[in-house]
């Protein structure tokens, strides 16, 4: 272990430092990082909202209460995608010496324009349903699926301002205007030029049976992987591609497609065979799938982090421990961040592969294992330490202890070398503090 340290630190991280001080990466992880109070801060309600116990949210709905948690929820990681674009765009502004609220507020506008901004519903008029158009901007495109197209644009629409900036392409105006007015008006033309790119963008994705950019971008990631069977390789695939994708920013929900189609189809295919008494014909994906959640386990993580000498590890341990073990990983993926940070590129990427590989491994030679799936519809808020056990029994649990094992030594050295990084880097500023006090 500490060979491997050793290499992380004389190899890895000169790398990760170098790669963090590029602008662009630099912006992301600051990006994300300030949107961590938002999904810190709803991690309460969302697990009251969604306590994994039976009943629990069909009371809530009862008494009227669940529609207010939900709309709370909505309101902070429904519309992610919005709070990552202004904040991502203003960090980068920053970077690149343009005005920092222009960007930020252009970037909104141009997602905003570029998505689609009508939905068809459908209702019973006369006794016959009757679909209509209504103006409305569809909340999955604000929240995960647009997360990645949101940075993007972020990005492109910060440089485009500050590059056409710089043309001198701004209104003049007298020194007698207020600063904050002059810093509205002046880029009229400079604003104009980059919302005609928006309304060019709209107009071409309109011709593609996609419809839409992000839609688009969506069904490219989709296509591949639509045609795969709930088996344990596709299982594998798609899981490790999720890890990896969401390394880079984009969200799980960008291929609840496929995944959705395969986790229904076995979910609904075992449960109907265990009620008739019959053998499950997805048993061995659905205990992989299981095996590859347990590696998700931040739990074991942060209780590390508690031990770190940053303060930065220690306070986003006390933060973030509860909310992982409830399944909600937004608050350290964005804190940390894990997101675009070289350093945590090998355990984020390659765990769940590993660990989908020895589940497969394990169960199909020396560890059998009986599964319950009615287990699978319990909330998704429950802790995967209870899940396990009452789905497989002494197995599942052996199972899920050695994914546990597995995620700790992929993820302890890394976070090792990181933290002691942070440290440093305190130490420096405290005694810069001192210095200038």
């Amino acid at each position: 272990m500490n060979k491997l340290e050793q290499i992380i630190n004389d190899k890895l991280m000169p790398l990760a430092e170098k790669l963090t001080k590029n602008k662009i990466l630099g912006a992301l992880m600051e990006g994300f990082i300030r949107t961590s109070p938002i999904t810190l801060g709803i991690a309460l309600i969302t697990i009251v909202g969604n306590f994994p116990v039976p009943g629990w949210t069909q009371y809530l709905e009862s008494i009227g209460i669940m529609q207010h948690v939900n709309a709370i929820t909505n309101g902070a990681t429904g519309v992610l995608t919005l709070y990552v674009i202004y904040s991502l765009a203003m960090a980068y502004a920053s970077r690149i010496g343009t005005n920092e609220k222009n960007s930020a507020i252009i970037s909104l506008a141009f997602f905003i324009m570029i998505m689609p901004q009508t939905m068809t519903t459908s209702a019973m008029q006369d006794g016959k349903l009757v679909e209509s158009t209504i103006n409305a901007l569809k909340l999955d495109y604000l929240g995960g699926q647009g997360l990645f197209i949101g940075m993007i644009i972020a990005l492109v629409v910060t440089r485009l301002y500050a590059y056409l900036s710089s043309k001198n392409l701004s209104f003049k105006l007298p020194d007698t205007v207020p600063p904050m007015v002059s810093q509205s008006l002046s880029p009229v033309f400079v604003v104009t030029i980059i919302f005609v790119l928006a309304f060019i963008i709209r107009v071409g994705f309109s011709y593609t049976s996609a419809g839409d950019m992000i839609n688009f971008f969506i069904q490219v990631l989709n296509a591949p992987l639509m045609s795969l069977t709930a088996s344990p390789l596709s299982i594998i695939i798609i899981m490790g591609l999720l890890a990896i994708l969401w390394f880079f920013g984009i969200h799980n929900a960008v291929l609840q497609g496929p995944l959705g189609v395969i986790s229904l189809t076995m979910v609904m295919g075992n449960i109907t065979a265990y009620q008739n008494g019959q053998e499950l014909p997805y048993l061995l994906p659905s205990v992989i799938y299981g095996g590859m959640m347990a590696s998700g386990f931040l739990g074991l993580i942060i209780m590390k982090m508690f031990k770190g000498k940053s303060a930065k590890f220690k306070q986003l341990a006390k933060l973030s421990f509860i909310p992982s073990i409830f399944n909600i990983t937004e608050p350290i993926m964005f804190g940390m961040p894990i997101i675009l940070n070289p350093m945590f590129f090998i355990p984020q990427c390659f765990t769940q592969i590993i660990c989908g590989f020895v589940t497969w491994g394990l169960v199909a030679t020396v560890l059998p294992i009986n599964l319950n799936p009615t287990m699978a519809l319990l909330p998704w808020t429950t802790p995967i330490f209870i899940k396990m056990p009452l789905s497989g029994g002494l197995n599942y649990t052996i199972l899920m202890v050695i994914c546990f094992a597995i995620t700790f030594l992929m993820w302890y050295p890394f976070l090792k070398v990181a933290d002691k990084r942070e440290y440093e880097l305190e130490q420096i500023t405290a005694a810069q503090k001192l210095e200038n006090e």
